[in-house]
C-alpha cells in the first residue's frame, strides 16, 4: 500500500537539504507489506468507485491519505447527523452540531507538523513532461518503479475522455496538447500502440490524434517536448521574431567567433540563473513546469553532476496519489490551505475543543515563514525580497507570494490575541514587520497587488506569449484576491500595531480599496484569477471592502455585488458556477442548475461581509440548509467540481476546499446570524 509521509527527508540525504527540517514536506512511499486485507479492499473500492463515476465527477476525493490518517488516529464521528427539513427553522443547536461534526472530522486530517495535506493538481499536462524528461535522461526506470508506473498509467487511463483524448485539465474537452503528451507517456511506460492500455487507451488516443490532423497540430509548448516547431500557426509577431532569429542569427551564433563570444556566454548566463533558482528553492523550483526544464538543463550540463542528482532527490515532492492514480502537482498548497483552515477553525469559537489543532497549525505557520531574502546579490538575479513572506507551499520552496503572505500574517495576528497556553507563543513583532514590508513592496501604482514580484512591465510583452493557450503569463499583473488579502491583513495589523509605518499602511489601504472598486464588473461581480471565478473574486472583493470600512449603505460597489450574488443563487439555496466562466470571462452557471458547496460557501461569506445578516437573512438560511443537508455521515462533504484556476484557461483541484469553506461558512453564519434555540423554534417556510 501507498503511505503518505510528512516532514521527512527521504533516503537521498546526500542530495537533499532543508531550511526548516522539512516541515511541510509531503512524499509518498510504497510498502508491499502494509495494510490489512480490509484496508486494501477499501482502497480498491475507492478506485473502482472513481472509475465507474469518472465521467460524472472528474475530480477525485483525495481519499487514500484521508483513509490513512483517519485510521491512524482512530477517528470515529460521535456527533449524530443533522438534517434541516423543508419548512423547518434552522436552530443554533443544529448549526452547532453540523459545525462540530465538520470541525472534528477536519481536525483529524491535520498532519503531525501542523499542516493539512491535500492534492493540488488537475492539469493533465503536468505529468507527461516529467515522464519524457526522465526518459531522455535515462532515469525513468530508477525513479518510477513498477508501482509508480501502475499508478501513473491509472491516472492517464482514468482521465481519458470518452472521445479518446485528454483535456488541458481533468474537466476539459480533449486537446492535441494533452492527448499527444499522454499518448507518448503511455508508450514510454511500456504500453503498445495497437492494444495498449486499459479500455484500449493507446489506440483510442492515436485515433483521436490522427482524426484531428496529427501531432503537428500540437501547440509550441508541446513541440518543445517533441523537438518540432515548424507547422503550428503562431502569432505574427512570434513568427517574425523566431524566423528572424533562425534565418539571420542562427548561422552566425553557431560559428566562430560568435559561438564563443555570444552563444557560449549566453548559455553560461542561463545556467547561472538556473543554478541560482535551484539553490534558492532547494531544487524544488517555482513549479512543476520549471522543475523538469531546470532538471534537464542540469543533466545536459553534466549527466553525472550533483546538480542533476539534487533535482532527482526532489521529484518525490511533486508526486501525489489518490484513488485516480499518481499525478504531478503544481507543487503543493500546504501553507495556502493551512492559512484558510486556521481562519475557518478560529471562526467557529470552538477553541476549547480544538486547542491542540490550533497550536499545531500555529507552529506550522510560524516555522514556514521565509526568514531571509534570496541569497547574494538577488537584485542582479532579478529576484524580489522574500524575508518575512510565506510561500504557497513550504519554507523550502522560497518563493514569496503576496496573498499567501497576507493570509499567514492574518493567522499570526488572530492567534496572537488568544491565550498562549492554548495556541502557543505569538510571533515576534519584528517578523510581523518583515511581512508587512513584503506586502507594501508589492503594491502597484493603480493600488492593486501582484502575486510574486512588483508589476510594471509593458503590456505589449504579452504578445510574445509562447504557450498559445495560457493568458497573461509573460509579465506580472495585479489581482483582486491578492489586494483584498493584503487589505484585510494590514487593517488588522494596524489595529494591533498602530505605530508601525502608520501613514504608509493607511495610504496602501486607501489605494488598494480604490483598485477593488475600480475593477468591478458591470454586473457587480469581480473576476477571480485563482478560483472559479466571479463567485470567488466577489468573495475576496467584499472581504477587502468590508475590512476597509465600507458598508452596504455607504458603498455602491458593495450594493451592486450583493445584487449579483442574490440573482445567481439557485432554487436549492446554493450557488454553482462553471469553470467556463474563467476562459470566457463572463458568468456561466453550472449545467443542470447544479450547486457547488464551495461556491455556496464563498457566496455566503461574501454576503455576510456585506452585512446581509443585518438586512434579510433568508438567503443565508437557504444556503446554510443546503450545506448542512449535504454533509456526509462522517462529517466530510462530497467532492464536486474543480474550484481552482490559474492563467484563465487551466483548472486546479484544491482537494481541501470542500472541507475548509463549507466549515468556514457555517462558522460565520452561526457567529453573525442570531439563531433561535430548539426550545423556542417555530416553523416557517424556508
Amino acid at each position: 500500500m501507498w503511505k503518505l509521509k510528512v516532514a521527512e527527508g527521504g533516503d537521498s540525504s546526500a542530495y537533499i537539504y532543508s531550511t526548516n527540517n522539512f516541515v511541510g514536506r509531503q512524499t509518498w512511499e510504497f510498502d508491499p507489506n502494509a495494510g490489512t486485507d480490509e484496508e486494501r479492499a477499501e482502497v480498491e473500492a475507492a478506485r473502482l468507485h472513481f472509475y465507474n463515476n469518472r465521467h460524472q465527477v472528474k475530480a477525485n476525493g483525495d481519499l487514500l491519505w484521508r483513509m490513512q490518517f483517519l485510521r491512524e488516529k482512530k477517528f470515529k464521528q460521535t456527533i449524530p447527523p443533522v438534517k434541516v427539513e423543508d419548512g423547518e427553522v434552522i436552530t443554533h443547536e443544529k448549526t452547532t452540531d453540523a459545525l462540530r461534526r465538520s470541525v472534528h472530522f477536519f481536525s483529524a486530517l491535520q498532519a503531525s507538523d501542523g499542516h493539512w495535506p491535500a492534492e493540488n493538481a488537475g492539469p493533465l499536462f503536468f505529468l507527461p513532461p516529467l515522464v519524457i524528461g526522465l526518459y531522455i535522461t535515462g532515469h525513468l526506470d530508477s525513479v518510477f518503479h513498477e508501482e509508480h508506473r501502475k499508478e501513473i498509467l491509472r491516472y492517464i487511463y482514468y482521465h481519458q475522455n470518452e472521445d479518446g483524448g485528454w483535456g488541458l485539465h481533468v474537466e476539459g474537452h480533449s486537446t492535441m496538447f494533452s492527448t499527444a503528451l499522454s499518448y507518448i507517456s503511455m508508450r514510454f511506460l511500456g504500453e503498445g500502440s495497437d492494444d495498449g492500455g486499459q479500455d484500449n487507451a493507446c489506440p483510442r488516443a492515436r485515433k483521436w490524434i490522427l482524426d484531428h490532423g496529427g501531432v503537428t497540430h500540437i501547440p509550441s509548448w508541446g513541440k518543445t517536448w517533441l523537438s518540432e516547431d515548424i507547422y503550428y500557426p503562431h502569432p505574427w509577431i512570434q513568427n517574425l521574431l523566431w524566423d528572424s532569429l533562425y534565418i539571420s542569427t542562427e548561422p552566425l551564433l553557431t560559428r566562430w567567433p560568435f559561438n564563443k563570444l555570444i552563444r557560449e556566454k549566453a548559455l553560461q548566463v542561463t545556467m547561472k540563473h538556473i543554478h541560482y533558482e535551484d539553490e534558492n528553492s532547494r531544487y524544488i523550483t517555482i513549479g512543476c513546469v520549471e522543475k523538469v526544464l531546470c532538471m534537464l538543463a542540469c543533466w545536459a550540463e553534466d549527466p553525472n553532476g550533483e546538480y542533476f542528482k539534487k533535482h532527482l532527490a526532489r521529484i518525490p515532492d511533486y508526486l501525489w496519489i489518490a484513488e485516480d492514480g499518481m499525478k504531478m502537482q503544481s507543487f503543493g498548497s500546504q501553507m495556502w490551505d493551512t492559512g484558510f483552515a486556521i481562519q475557518a477553525l478560529l471562526a467557529t469559537n470552538l477553541t476549547d475543543e480544538i486547542g491542540p489543532t490550533l497550536a499545531r497549525g500555529h507552529d506550522f505557520i510560524k516555522i514556514s515563514q521565509v526568514k531571509d531574502n534570496p541569497s547574494g546579490d538577488f537584485k542582479s538575479m532579478h529576484r524580489h525580497i522574500s524575508k518575512g513572506s510565506w510561500t504557497f507551499s513550504d519554507q523550502d520552496h522560497g518563493w514569496q507570494v503576496s496573498d499567501c503572505t497576507a493570509e499567514g500574517l492574518k493567522c499570526c495576528l488572530l492567534l496572537s490575541m488568544m491565550p498562549s497556553e492554548t495556541v502557543g507563543e505569538k510571533m515576534e513583532p519584528e517578523r510581523l514587520y518583515d511581512s508587512v514590508n513584503v506586502l507594501l513592496s508589492l503594491q502597484s501604482k493603480n493600488g492593486g497587488l501582484s502575486a510574486w514580484e512588483p508589476a510594471g512591465a509593458a503590456e505589449w510583452l504579452e504578445l510574445l506569449n509562447p504557450t498559445e493557450f495560457f493568458a497573461d503569463i509573460v509579465i506580472e499583473h495585479e489581482y483582486v484576491e491578492c489586494t483584498s488579502s493584503a487589505i484585510q491583513a494590514l487593517v488588522l495589523f494596524k489595529k494591533l500595531y498602530p505605530g508601525h509605518r502608520k501613514k504608509e499602511i493607511e495610504h496602501f489601504i486607501t489605494n488598494a480599496t480604490h483598485y477593488i472598486e475600480n475593477t468591478q464588473m458591470p454586473d457587480g461581480s469581480w473576476y477571480g484569477n485563482w478560483g472559479i471565478c466571479f463567485t470567488y473574486g466577489t468573495w475576496f472583493a467584499l472581504g477587502g471592502l468590508a475590512a476597509a470600512g465600507k458598508t452596504f449603505s455607504t458603498c455602491a460597489a458593495m450594493r451592486k455585488a450583493v445584487r449579483f450574488l442574490l440573482t445567481t443563487q439557485k432554487e436549492n439555496g446554493g450557488w454553482g458556477e462553471s469553470y467556463l466562466s474563467s476562459p470566457q470571462k463572463t458568468y456561466i452557471p453550472l449545467e443542470g442548475n447544479r450547486s457547488n458547496l464551495v461556491h455556496t460557501a464563498w457566496a455566503m461569506m461574501a454576503l455576510i461581509h456585506s452585512g446581509q445578516a443585518e438586512r434579510n437573512r433568508t438567503p443565508l438560511h437557504r444556503a446554510t440548509k443546503f450545506i448542512i443537508n449535504s454533509q456526509l455521515e462522517n462529517g466530510d462533504f462530497p467532492q464536486q467540481e474543480l474550484t481552482g484556476v490559474f492563467l484563465k484557461n487551466c483548472m486546479l483541484h484544491y482537494a481541501a476546499y470542500r472541507n475548509i469553506f463549507p466549515l468556514w461558512a457555517l462558522a460565520e453564519y452561526r457567529r453573525r446570524c442570531p439563531l433561535p434555540s430548539t426550545s423556542c423554534t417555530a416553523h416557517r417556510t424556508m
